[in-house]
């Protein structure tokens, strides 16, 4: 039974990333790779799609109910993931605050609406299918393939963990460097070294700028996978706006290089041309 749990949430983990990339990159009109962790799964609609399965499937006769239940639990488990990633890293990586009906930006009654019509989905036309899928697969073959499913998304899981610990530990770094720097800078123009004060801050914004670089490097996967990241922290807030700007500014010079790339082949070629 274990096994089958585990494929189960595997499978609603991939078909929530596909809707979830689906969703936002037609929003974004550009490919989004959504998720906190690396691998094409999202275990937020894994584990919603557990709890609404299981616990509303003797509710199966009634449609509405089952929409009601789905939208409210899912609802719930959105918002306890939402508060537990901020208290874990500082940041929220999805902010519904612009949505018109929302909870603390972290749930909003246009998402929790296509849940629960997801949840619908699911227990009707979807979960059948995948449990008849299931029946006809020998029961040592589910356990293999359980077993290696928790190892992937296991060390997928403590990847993307120290991936933003290190996001956030940049981040904190960088404010430290800054408030040491004017606290130091503050001391040395008081005592009237000006000179001094200014090679002090040229030292320390040449250090503040590896740090940037070295979490950009860092950081492009989170802020481009999370377009709506955001912090209530003001400074982290402010740091995560100059990522944001980062990643389309690196964008567009990507995008830049493709067109002049594109074009000088294009001239070769017809330079290739008049000399045949």
């Amino acid at each position: 039974m274990a096994d089958t749990f585990i494929i189960i949430f595997f499978i609603y983990s991939f078909l929530g990333y596909c809707c979830e990339v689906f969703y936002c990159s037609v929003g974004q009109k550009r490919f989004v790779n959504r998720g906190f962790l690396y691998g094409p799964y999202l275990p937020i609609y894994g584990f919603g799609s557990l709890v609404v399965t299981i616990l509303l499937d003797p509710l199966s006769e009634y449609p509405l109910a089952v929409f009601i239940f789905a939208f409210v639990l899912t609802s719930c488990l959105e918002y306890f993931t939402s508060w537990l990633l901020e208290k874990l890293f500082s940041v929220k990586l999805w902010d519904y605050s612009k949505h018109k009906v929302n909870i603390n930006g972290r749930v909003c009654l246009l998402n929790s609406t296509l849940f629960g019509l997801l949840g619908l989905v699911a227990e009707y036309f979807v979960q059948p299918l995948i449990v008849s899928l299931l029946d006809s697969v020998p029961s040592s073959i589910l356990h293999y393939a359980a077993m290696l499913i928790v190892a992937v998304v296991s060390s997928d899981t403590v990847l993307s963990v120290m991936k933003m610990k290190a996001f956030k530990e940049g981040l904190e770094r960088i404010r430290e460097l800054r408030r040491e720097a004017e606290e130091r800078l503050q001391v040395l123009q008081g005592e009237g070294k000006a000179e001094l004060a200014e090679e002090l801050r040229k030292r320390i914004e040449a250090t503040i700028e590896k740090y940037k670089e070295s979490l950009r490097a860092s950081a492009y996967h989170i802020v481009r996978a999370n377009p709506s990241i955001t912090s209530r922290n003001a400074a982290v807030q402010k740091q995560l706006s100059i990522l944001h700007d980062w990643a389309v500014e690196r964008k567009a010079l990507r995008a830049k290089y493709k067109a002049d790339r594109s074009a000088l082949d294009k001239a070769r070629f017809e330079e290739m041309r008049k000399y045949r």
